[in-house]
């Protein structure tokens, strides 16, 4: 396609979860969020055909050439590399004990991942997307400005240039992967906010027939529980989405079979049994850009990264889990009639694959049903 220009054990292949006060500072502050949280750079549905009580789920896959601006950071350019790590995946290192409580309350280090993390070997040259002058290097990361607002950083390498070099596209090595890290992160900044180097547009080539899955659609009184029946819901709750989805391409090395978060999730929500919709929208949507800058505002306790790590301790080949808010503040149920609905998620990737779940949920507010 013709481009348009402008750390250390064994795999584990059976792993599967059952599921910006200035310009330079606003980068440097990107930085420094993936150095207090260890070295991570953080850098519309259509209703079911049928319902039941059980969760119902529709596949789609796509696969479709799509244009692209600019190649890969490691050779060869001209072709796809696996992503271990997505855009927006949440990265997370928690201060308590490695229990339910410890997950669900304790401080975190917590933020959206802002860029995309490029599986490759150890000591692979990484080279500069696209031609640019280098304005930022510390001991682990180099920023290329590649003008007309747009900007790259490039992670966990051992740096080979200085501040003020030219640097060519596919030609200037900026440096190599650092030991045990087995990925350059690249982060994608246009007028100095991360975009998603997966959108339609930026990286490639690149084709995705994976297909992200809603793993369980669940019910709490909170944002840390309890967890509610779905037969019996009333007065403001919080509705969880538990979804993810696979790499477009295998992952080797130590995060072989780990899955990374969906771009979008959207949902409808229906009474029965005359399948009215009486609410619809959009819980995520990282196709392009971040959402809020709190992570706990998309994200609900309970989510952490892959390998998360909790306390002292890093728990290895760990899947990570990534639980999605269905709106940003808690949901009335008074809002609705007392009855049954059906609640059916969408996920879907920046290629527009998507499956679809229906969890059906009973809303009890008045005394009288609730005898009835």
């Amino acid at each position: 396609m013709t481009r348009i220009d402008g750390r250390r054990m064994a795999t584990n292949t059976h792993i599967r979860r059952g599921r910006t006060i200035g310009r330079n500072l606003v980068r440097l502050l990107i930085g420094a969020t993936a150095i207090a949280t260890g070295g991570y750079a953080y850098g519309a549905s259509q209703p079911h055909s049928t319902v039941t009580s059980r969760p119902a789920v529709e596949l789609a896959a796509t696969i479709r050439n799509r244009p692209f601006s600019y190649g890969w950071p490691v050779k060869p350019f001209d072709q796809q590399h696996p992503v271990r790590g997505n855009f927006a995946d949440p990265r997370s290192i928690f201060s308590g004990a490695p229990t339910v409580r410890g997950l669900m309350t304790s401080a975190c280090a917590c933020s959206y991942h802002q860029g995309i993390d490029i599986s490759a070997p150890d000591g692979s040259a990484v080279y500069p997307v696209r031609s640019g002058v280098v304005r930022i290097v510390t001991h682990e990361w180099v920023e290329v400005d590649s003008a007309n607002g747009s900007a790259f950083q490039y992670w966990h390498i051992a740096p080979l240039v200085h501040v003020g070099d030219r640097v060519a596209r596919d030609d200037t090595v900026l440096g190599h992967i650092l030991r045990h890290s087995q990925h350059v992160h690249l982060t994608q900044l246009e007028e100095h906010r991360p975009v998603n180097p997966l959108a339609p547009g930026n990286i490639g080539p690149y084709q995705d027939t994976t297909v992200p899955r809603v793993n369980e659609i669940s019910f709490r009184a909170g944002d840390t529980g309890p967890q509610l029946l779905p037969e019996y819901v009333h007065g403001r709750i919080e509705i969880v989405v538990d979804a993810e989805d696979s790499p477009a391409l295998p992952v080797p090395g130590l995060w072989h079979g780990l899955p990374v978060s969906a771009a979008k999730l959207t949902y409808t929500i229906t009474n029965l049994p005359h399948r009215k919709v009486v609410d619809a929208g959009t819980a995520l949507d990282v196709t392009h850009s971040l959402p809020a800058a709190d992570m706990w505002r998309t994200y609900a306790r309970g989510t952490h990264m892959n390998m998360v790590k909790i306390g002292a301790h890093r728990y290895w080949f760990q899947p990570g889990r990534y639980l999605v808010k269905l709106t940003r503040s808690a949901v009335d149920t008074r809002r609705f009639d007392d009855g049954a609905y059906a609640l059916t998620v969408t996920a879907w990737d920046t290629e527009g694959n998507h499956s679809s779940m229906t969890q059906v949920f009973s809303v009890h507010n008045r005394a009288s049903w609730l005898n009835g």
